[in-house]
């Protein structure tokens, strides 16, 4: 009787093991609930937040019954169980959603208020203008350790930062920043402080061996409270705040050119911390998978106060601003849109270098090169825009940009040397939805770029290295001295304003 018993236990065990195993191991839980994507709905993650013990107690007097009924009953709750986790992950993940937006919005709006508090002290500040300087310290740190050149950095980097090491057998190539953003600005009596988030990969090579390394780093810059912000032309080649020299400074930190010191922070911007908060090692080999799009369902982030500064704008260039919008809208990131996607589908940018910037180039192409390395293309065909909104306006004393939020579909997929469809499908439109922001010069009036002419010279357009620099006439017209240039794409689920 007691072998009876046991070997009925035994057999109601195995019987529960199975079903679980079934229910929960890849690849059967596959089978049984798969996202779009190729997600599981039980690809990690912690519990549901307690009451497993109870469950634990329940299957184990259960098992004390006979087996045609603990068995059913077993089943029975492990699929209750199963629908009341997904219920209350569906539900966590809606209500963590909204206030992550919610929150993101809310942080967004207090520091441009900082913004706004910073070009009341200091009229020349512009943000456009400060992070494309982040970028170049940024990517200047990395690319110069261990040469000569990282002498350069002296003004701009403190060397007494703990995080300045620099260690003889490191060598980083392929320098990418990907975005970055003001987290914070602080002020102090006698200084001010930004912080900035920045997301970026990049290649090191210890010993010859590379590895590539996605990191998000935050780097603090100080400078003393009541200087004025350096012109654009110092500000982007990291030339000396005093002559506008390009960067040849002494250890010191003398510049060679006018003899003059340059004290951190008394002129200009400087590094005086900056820490890694996160680093994994990047892998392309996924290139091709597909995820669901997520946040196109999400309402449009709007500036506050937009349409008084959509007035500005107008009132600024004469323009009525209902006209100037269509003309916007068709001309500038219609055609933008299109010319920048077929571009990127023939994994080839140069016909329309001109009409990015620097560092969204730089983006651009470690993707594209991501891709070939793997013998594949991203196709974007039948590409339609179903609808554009503004939903910001920036101006300060050396630029202006838009950001506008794009509603398009396209048939997305990826390919590889064979044409064979690897990810994504030549058959069903993809709607989604990005925010594009576009720069401009201030006092440039121009909307539209000729694209098959240099806008200095006017010759053929058909010699733009990947500098965005004219080679008949040697002028850069990437930097939106000439027309709006794209400077960031961000997807709509991270948007915040």
């Amino acid at each position: 009787m007691k072998n009876s018993n046991y070997n009925i236990r035994l057999f109601n065990f195995l019987i529960v093991v199975f079903v679980i195993i079934i229910m929960f191991y890849p690849p059967f839980a596959e089978l049984i609930y798969a996202r779009p994507g190729g997600g599981s709905s039980f690809s990690g993650g912690g519990g549901s937040g307690g009451g497993d013990g109870d469950i634990g107690l329940i299957i184990y007097i259960l098992l004390q019954l006979p087996p045609e009924i603990s068995i059913p009953l077993i089943i029975a709750l492990i699929v209750f169980k199963i629908y009341q986790s997904k219920k209350n992950k569906k539900e966590q993940g809606a209500v963590t959603s909204s206030e992550t937006v919610a929150s993101r919005a809310s942080k967004n709006q207090n520091i441009e208020n900082l913004v706004e508090t910073l070009v009341i002290e200091d009229k020349n500040f512009s943000k456009v203008l400060f992070l494309d300087f982040a970028a170049s310290v940024y990517n200047k740190f990395y690319a110069w350790q261990n040469t000569p050149e990282f002498k350069n950095l002296t003004p701009f980097i403190d060397i007494n930062d703990k995080n300045v090491i620099i260690s003889p057998n490191k060598i980083f190539r392929e320098i990418v920043v990907g975005s970055l953003r003001i987290t914070d600005i602080q002020f102090y009596e006698k200084i001010v402080g930004i912080a900035v988030d920045i997301d970026a990969n990049y290649t090191l090579i210890i010993d010859g061996k590379r590895t590539r390394y996605s990191v998000y780093e935050r780097w603090y810059f100080n400078r003393t409270r009541g200087v004025l912000s350096v012109e654009p032309e110092k500000l982007n080649k990291l030339a000396c705040p005093n002559c506008g020299a390009t960067s040849d400074f002494t250890d010191a930190g003398t510049c060679n050119s006018c003899g003059t010191f340059i004290e951190r922070g008394k002129m200009q911007w400087f590094v005086k911390n900056h820490k890694i908060l996160s680093q994994v090692v990047f892998n392309t080999s996924g290139i091709a998978h597909y995820e669901p799009e997520r946040g196109t369902e999400l309402p449009s982030v709007f500036q506050a106060g937009l349409a008084n500064k959509l007035n500005v704008f107008g009132t600024k260039h004469g323009h009525n601003i209902e006209i100037w919008k269509n003309t916007f809208y068709g001309s500038v990131v219609s055609e933008y849109f299109i010319k920048i996607y077929n571009a990127w589908s023939k994994n080839n940018l140069s016909s329309v270098r001109n009409l990015l910037t620097d560092r969204l180039h730089e983006s651009f192409m470690f993707w594209i090169n991501a891709y070939k390395s793997q013998g594949y293309s991203n196709k974007l065909e039948n590409i339609s825009i179903r609808n554009i909104e503004i939903v910001r306006v920036d101006i300060d004393k050396f630029y202006e940009s838009i950001t506008v939020r794009i509603y398009a579909s396209a048939l997305d997929f990826v390919v590889d040397k064979s044409l064979k469809i690897v990810g994504g499908s030549n058959r069903r439109q993809r709607d989604y939805t990005e925010y594009w922001t576009f720069i401009r010069r201030a006092g440039v009036e121009k909307d539209v770029f000729d694209y098959d002419t240099c806008p200095s010279c006017g010759a053929k357009a058909d010699k733009m290295g990947d500098g965005g620099v004219c080679e008949y006439c040697g002028t850069k017209i990437s930097n939106g001295d000439f027309s709006w240039v794209l400077a960031i794409i961000t997807q709509d689920e991270v948007y915040s304003g």
